[in-house]
């Protein structure tokens, strides 16, 4: 449903309000009581403390193999297509921008005909 750690958010510079789009593992749905809300908002904190300790040495590789200091934001913020594998329709309401493109279903198998048994 989204890339790790929020990047896809950061690297696509798209809006993702707290107040009504929830965050994945959350369990909560679009629409929040004000304490579930509040637990939308802490809980990506705690998360992007372990993300930043986790990604750090692949920020590292990825400055010395590109010989200048880059982020792994930076890296994804230069792609000028993001492909979703999801469907709009099956997630929450949230904003999109135009350079989003959702691809959800491709992983399906074609259909097979019943067996007339």
């Amino acid at each position: 449903r989204s890339v790790l750690c929020g990047l896809d958010v950061e690297g696509t510079a798209c809006p993702n309000p707290f107040s009504y789009v929830p965050r994945l593992l959350t369990m909560n749905s679009d629409r929040m009581t004000f304490f579930q809300r509040v637990k939308n908002m802490l809980y990506p904190l705690g998360l992007k403390y372990i993300c930043q300790v986790s990604l750090t040495p692949y920020e590292r590789m990825a400055s010395e193999l590109l010989q200048r200091d880059v982020s792994l934001v930076e890296i994804l913020a230069s792609g000028s297509v993001w492909l979703f594998r999801g469907d709009f329709v099956m997630d929450y309401p949230r904003p999109i921008m135009p350079n989003m493109v959702f691809i959800g279903g491709i992983n399906c198998a074609n259909r097979k005909p019943l067996s007339q048994v």
